[in-house]
């Protein structure tokens, strides 16, 4: 592992995402780590396969401009990528304490961000406000495409707009309404009218399929 770990960020479910330094330069490391569970083949298939994914998503969204961390390196044999540090703080751990054009502003270019993003056949897969950094700038970044996919399915993309929408309502009730209203408007000033139209049916159907769901556990 090249660099000196500095500390590690994040620990998920698969992987473990760490600061580094090498040379005075700064950078993240993704770790996805060996799981017991799995033959040693199969899991070394798996965690390869996987890394590769996320390194082509991301390749893919820095060609359409989506403001991400670049990859500097991919170690395949540790299944490990190397990447641009992103200096600022999780949209989450700010948002509640903008002010309100703020707020507008951020969730507009958002809005723009991800509607870039899904035109160009990219789904983040867990856009939530702890995978999106806001720097000293105030620019966004996307973060973490673990779970992302290559498709231009109309469902896959309304999750991302439907997690989104959830994650606000969990943890940014305060803001979700007018937050959610300005990343709508960002969103089709990049894709279009009839593109979010699309997608905007997908996430009720997603969102009825969830109620319905909700209602038979509570019956039961």
């Amino acid at each position: 592992m090249p660099g000196e770990k500095l500390e590690v960020i994040r620990i998920g479910a698969e992987a473990v995402v760490s600061r580094l330094e090498w040379n005075g330069f700064k950078m993240v490391s993704k770790h996805r780590v060996p799981k017991p569970y799995r033959f040693p083949e199969l899991d070394e298939w798996v965690r390869d396969k996987r890394t590769l994914h996320e390194a082509k998503v991301i390749a893919s969204l820095r060609k359409l401009g989506i403001p991400c961390p670049a990859i500097l390196l991919m170690d395949r044999s540790e299944a490990t990528l190397y990447m641009q540090f992103i200096e600022g703080i999780e949209l989450k751990r700010a948002l509640d304490s903008l002010p309100a054009e703020e707020v507008e502003r951020l969730a507009r270019e958002l809005g723009r961000i991800v509607g870039r993003m899904h035109k160009g056949g990219v789904a983040h897969g867990d856009l939530t406000t702890s995978n999106i950094m806001l720097d000293k700038y105030g620019n966004l970044y996307l973060i973490d495409f673990g779970l992302s996919a290559l498709t231009d399915d109309p469902e896959e993309l309304a999750v991302d707009i439907h997690l989104l929408d959830r994650s606000l309502e969990s943890v940014h009730h305060r803001v979700r309404a007018t937050f959610m209203k300005s990343f709508l408007k960002g969103y089709m000033a990049a894709a279009g009218m009839e593109f979010l139209q699309r997608l905007i049916e997908k996430v009720k159907e997603i969102r009825s399929r969830g109620r319905y769901v909700e209602e038979r556990r509570k019956r039961h």
